[in-house]
């Protein structure tokens, strides 16, 4: 693992970028197992990752990359959701 600024342990360096990024779930049948519902939503397990298609913006070129859902958490100050998704290598191509 890298140390970087802030004592932020990642295995790899992260670039900052700003771009619009549009998500499509992967069209496969996931298990799930459902743990607890309400009137407002569901809490569920899958054995992997969700798995998502993303398309965004990179050094002015449109790049398609799949990806793993690694973790979800919504913010203590408004209604926004931050993701972390871990790119799936592409056999064909390398992702960065």
């Amino acid at each position: 693992m890298n140390k970087q600024e802030n004592d932020d342990f990642r295995r790899a360096l992260r670039r900052q970028v700003s771009t619009k990024v549009e998500f499509f779930v992967h069209g496969d049948i996931e298990k799930a197992s459902a743990v607890d519902i309400s009137e407002t939503g569901i809490k569920f397990v899958t054995d992997e990752p969700v798995k998502v298609r993303m398309r965004l913006e990179l050094d002015g070129e449109t790049r398609e990359f799949f990806a793993r859902m690694v973790w979800a958490r919504k913010s203590a100050e408004d209604d926004s959701m931050s993701y972390g998704l871990e790119f799936i290598p592409d056999n064909d191509k390398c992702v960065f």
